[in-house]
């Protein structure tokens, strides 16, 4: 062939196709499974604030450096509980949507996921170590203030990042993901439960040295979980809403819907969240059971912490989220009452094992409620500030039933408990639906 021949053939064959990215949805798809995975990794220090009825015993040793009251115990539990609230307003403003210049909403956040998950983690692990340099009970301050103040909002903030995150990456199965993204706290309750057991008996003599260990843990968990964190792209954009779709935490607060979610939310956590911050003496005091075993059983109860959560997500698509709401409150209610009169320590651990599911259960269904009654494009914030009903109930339950306790017994501190939560249960009845607009 000539060379002027052999060159027009090369000008005008067809060049080789370039490489292509594979298609958006499959990115996306895979994308999802590894968000998914660093939410569960995340979120396993958070759900360690359910195992402090182990570590409070060690408090209340009276061998040990701090010999606190049963009450003196009960207050950075408590006091978490109440700042919670504030990490839980501060992320959903941050996760707020921005809008177009067109008004819509878009698809990212104010600030970044992982950002925001960073700054989380930085504070709940900070105030545990900030807690572990405690030495005895003239340092107790430091146990209020790290474990108490400082880790309790940063709860609060890496509570409701995964949480709105996994909703807008999953528009369609909403009850779903926020159940998976909570599963993962619940997770950590379960795993956590035989780390401070093996922990405090080994600080037998200074248990604040079990916070000063779990703070380093938890710094590489949080940090490593949260850096995958991230917006959704243009494919999982915010779908279309309807009904009282779109509207701003000053909006939705001028709704009696709100007022009413969050007194669901607050009776839901009371429930579950006092019988758990004094499950291991309870089951003691009711059936006899000694306290390594009561320890055990905390674990164990933290297991039905964790799989209710994405339970009840599956299960709300199908009995609808406040029919779901029913049903948790009156069978957290009804074992609660059957819990004042359990002698068995089976019988104990079935009842327990009940509230727990729905407990957990709460944590996933109401996110979806939320999102559905007033929007996805806010809903972080809504639902942050709806969360004031999760650190009331964490401090107003766990007190109640101590002093109860204190004063009469176990059994009269979860039949008063009981009645309380059946009662409850006509709240989601009283709170109908929003009007579509």
């Amino acid at each position: 062939m000539r060379p002027t021949a052999l060159l027009l053939n090369r000008a005008t064959a067809t060049p080789p196709p370039l490489p292509t990215r594979p298609p958006l949805a499959r990115r996306v798809g895979r994308r999802r499974g590894l968000l998914a995975a660093a939410v569960v990794v995340n979120q396993l220090a958070y759900g360690a604030v359910y195992s402090w009825s182990i570590l409070s015993a060690g408090l209340q040793s009276p061998t040990g450096g701090f010999a606190l009251g049963r009450d003196e115990a009960g207050l950075p539990f408590a006091t978490a509980h109440a700042v919670v609230f504030i990490g839980t307003v501060l992320g959903g403003l941050l996760l707020t949507v921005r809008q177009r210049p067109d008004g819509t909403p878009g698809t990212r956040s104010r600030q970044s996921p992982r950002r925001i998950a960073a700054l989380a983690g930085l504070l709940y692990a900070g105030g545990y170590l900030l807690a572990g340099c405690a030495h005895g009970r003239s340092d107790f301050w430091l146990v209020l203030l790290g474990y108490g103040g400082i880790s309790g909002v940063g709860l609060g903030l890496g509570y409701i990042v995964p949480t709105t995150m996994l909703q807008r990456w999953f528009p369609g199965h909403r009850a779903l993901a926020a159940g998976v993204a909570t599963g993962g706290f619940g997770l950590g309750s379960v795993l956590s439960a035989p780390l401070f057991r093996l922990l405090v008996a080994h600080f037998a003599a200074d248990p604040a040295r079990v916070l000063l260990v779990l703070g380093a843990v938890f710094l590489v968990t949080t940090l490593g979980g949260a850096a995958f964190f991230g917006d959704p792209p243009v494919l999982a954009a915010l779908p279309a809403q309807s009904g009282a779709a779109g509207l701003r935490p000053a909006q939705a607060l001028r709704t009696r819907h709100w007022y009413l979610l969050t007194l669901i939310l607050f009776c839901n956590t009371a429930a579950g969240i006092s019988m758990l911050s004094v499950v291991a003496p309870a089951a003691g005091s009711l059936t006899g059971l000694g306290p390594a075993m009561a320890a055990v059983l905390t674990g164990v109860l933290g297991v039905f912490n964790t799989v209710g959560r994405p339970l009840w997500g599956w299960l709300s698509g199908r009995t609808g989220l406040l029919n779901a709401f029913v049903l948790m409150l009156l069978a957290q209610g009804i074992g609660l009452l059957a819990l004042s009169q359990a002698r068995s320590p089976w019988l104990f651990l079935a009842v327990a094992a009940l509230i727990c599911l729905c407990f957990g259960g709460g944590f996933a269904t109401m996110p979806a409620v939320v999102s559905e009654f007033f929007g996805l494009a806010h809903a972080g914030a809504v639902y942050g500030l709806m969360l004031i009903g999760w650190g009331m109930a964490g401090l107003a339950g766990p007190l109640t039933v101590a002093w109860l306790a204190a004063r009469y017994s176990y059994s009269a501190a979860f039949l008063v408990l009981g009645a309380a939560t059946v009662a409850a249960a006509l709240l989601p009845r009283l709170t109908g639906r929003p009007q579509r607009g």
